[in-house]
């Protein structure tokens, strides 16, 4: 019984083979990110288009004191509105949800960018017989939506997407 050959020398074998693997694992990640990254831009644009397709075009618009959940603005070149990314948490995890407002301070329309949750039971809050309740209606309005029985932490993350997004609208809208 050797030592070296016994205990030793599997030991480097195997670190080296985790080692070859995790370089390789990192090049191929690497090496996709940059596409990964632009196909999420180009279904978030596409996204942005699909709440507000009469906008010319976007952009982004900075603001002081927005909710934690916010994390990013768009505003319409023509002043046909704005939308609003989200991340707010359900039952499954990160709900990330886009949100366009009209200057007039209404929901024009929602669309999600990623969830997680329960599909068949947190997911019907995303589709549209649930969704599209919110849409034509303002702040207030939307408190009187009732949440998807057995899905209520679901309802409550998009409902809560949805004020915070208004939320950050009473804060942009004197800005443009």
């Amino acid at each position: 019984m050797s030592v070296k050959n016994d205990f030793v020398m599997p030991i480097l074998v195997l670190f080296s083979l985790c080692l070859l693997v995790s370089g390789a694992l990192a090049f191929g990640n690497m090496l996709t990110q940059p596409v990964i990254e632009e196909a999420a831009a180009q279904r978030a644009e596409a996204a942005r288009r699909g709440i507000i397709p009469q906008a010319n075009d976007f952009v982004i618009v900075e603001a002081d004191g927005l909710p934690k959940s916010v994390h990013a603005i768009y505003g319409t070149t023509n002043n046909v509105g704005f939308i609003f990314e989200t991340t707010t948490l359900g039952y499954g995890g990160e709900v990330k949800l886009l949100c366009g407002i009209d200057p007039n301070g209404k929901l024009i329309k929602t669309a999600v960018l990623a969830q997680s949750e329960t599909k068949g039971f947190g997911t019907p809050v995303f589709d549209e017989p649930h969704s599209s309740q919110y849409w034509g209606k303002e702040k207030q309005a939307i408190e009187d939506i009732a949440a998807i029985s057995g899905a209520t932490i679901s309802s409550n993350a998009l409902k809560r997407g949805i004020r915070d997004s208004f939320t950050a609208f009473e804060i942009v809208k004197g800005i443009r």
